[in-house]
């Protein structure tokens, strides 16, 4: 690869490569996108740069009434009945965040017998980082910037910050697999060599596992992005439902409301939904109610989509005695835990924190942490390829 290319460059290159091979092993003379967001028009723009955009025979819309006519680049959207009508034998494509949903909901229907295809597990994650690198999302709208993060890194590495965040990680981390998680992260950033990142070995349980800490009879859990019930739902199948309360903070109304009927129809016991941001002060946030994984707060009320929220401190629920908290928030887990000082230093209880939504969460969580409590020990985990879901587990 040319040494002139920046290691964004460089990054972006690797990964346009290795999708490309995916999709042009794909040997079936008809593609049906099914998807119309952002998601889906990115795609059928990436095959026409790998040239088997003639392929593509139409759009499925989950929700389209076919009375309508509509387009996008001149291709037509239908309903998915409508497109295994019309082609029975394509390979389906599945292009949205909520392609789990999507999938239930073909098991069940008269169209069960299509080819669906969505990455797999090991490269779930390559369509998205290619999005936001060749197509960067609005900054408002996102968390995890990481095709913004290379020259922030440069800057930190010339100024030797770099080097001191990993010589104090490196002292506080409670083995080498967390401190090789860590390198390898740095040295992607710094090279845009994917294979650093790539070495990293994937945990595939996520939060729950014995190889953080013991997982106990009487935990108390706050869920902090909650979302739908999917961390709640790992929990409880973790635990054999033996367990003693769980609080799960979640602001996205449209979120809370499928966490409620989850609660309901799986019988989950002792649970409380509550539809609150957490973070280090009590009142009100702007948030941007997108009802998936990209809901966010946000600093400017001009935003589509956006609501007023509560926004509430962890350590008001300190009579709960927390004993496990886990938080994915989007870029807030620093100011949840600091809203949560007296709660880690009364309880201590053990942490499941995501430290991958800002470019130096790797140091200035663990930091803080270690800030309350000393004694803790910290191990960090990767749950997916590149650069998303690193966790900071902490425990006495």
């Amino acid at each position: 690869m040319n040494s002139s290319f920046s290691p964004f460059e460089r990054f972006k290159l690797q990964l346009i490569s290795k999708l490309s091979k995916i999709y042009l092993s794909l040997e079936s003379p008809e593609i049906v996108i099914w998807g119309t967001g952002a998601y889906g028009k990115w795609l059928l723009g990436f095959f026409q740069k790998i040239g088997i955009n003639n392929k593509v025979s139409c759009f499925c819309d989950s929700f389209h009434d076919d009375c309508k006519t509509e387009f996008i680049n001149s291709i037509p959207i239908y309903s998915p009945s409508k497109c295994y009508l019309l082609y029975p034998k394509a390979k389906y494509i599945i292009a949205s965040d909520f392609y789990k949903e999507i999938l239930s909901s073909i098991e069940k229907s008269a169209y069960s017998s299509i080819d669906t295809y969505v990455l797999d597990y090991d490269n779930k994650m390559l369509e998205k980082q290619l999005i936001y690198y060749t197509n960067p999302p609005d900054k408002q709208k996102v968390v995890g910037f990481n095709y913004t993060w290379f020259p922030i890194y440069e800057n930190a590495s010339k100024n030797c910050k770099l080097e001191e965040m990993l010589n104090y990680t490196d002292e506080i981390l409670a083995d080498q697999e967390s401190k090789e998680i860590i390198h390898n992260r740095c040295n992607t950033f710094l090279t845009g060599d994917m294979s650093f990142v790539n070495c990293n070995k994937i945990n595939r349980n996520c939060y729950f596992s014995n190889d953080f800490f013991n997982i106990d009879d009487d935990e108390v859990l706050f869920d902090c992005g909650a979302f739908i019930g999917d961390t709640v739902e790992r929990f409880v199948t973790f635990t054999n439902r033996n367990y003693k309360k769980i609080l799960a903070f979640e602001p996205d109304s449209k979120n809370i409301d499928l966490l409620k009927k989850y609660f309901k129809e799986k019988k989950i016991d002792n649970a409380l939904a509550i539809q609150a941001a957490t973070g280090n002060w009590n009142g009100k946030a702007v948030f941007i109610n997108n009802g998936n994984i990209n809901s966010k707060l946000v600093d400017s009320k001009d935003i589509p989509n956006s609501e007023n929220v509560d926004i509430v401190k962890l350590d008001n629920y300190i009579n709960y005695k927390p004993t496990l908290i886990k938080m994915d928030i989007e870029g807030a887990e620093l100011n949840s835990l600091k809203g949560a000082q007296r709660i880690i230093e009364t309880c201590k209880p053990k942490l499941a924190i995501c430290i991958y939504h800002m470019p130096f969460d790797f140091y200035e969580i663990p930091k803080y942490i270690k800030s309350i409590v000393p004694e803790y020990k910290i191990k960090v985990r990767q749950h997916e390829p590149g650069f998303c879901e690193t966790v900071m587990y902490a425990y006495l």
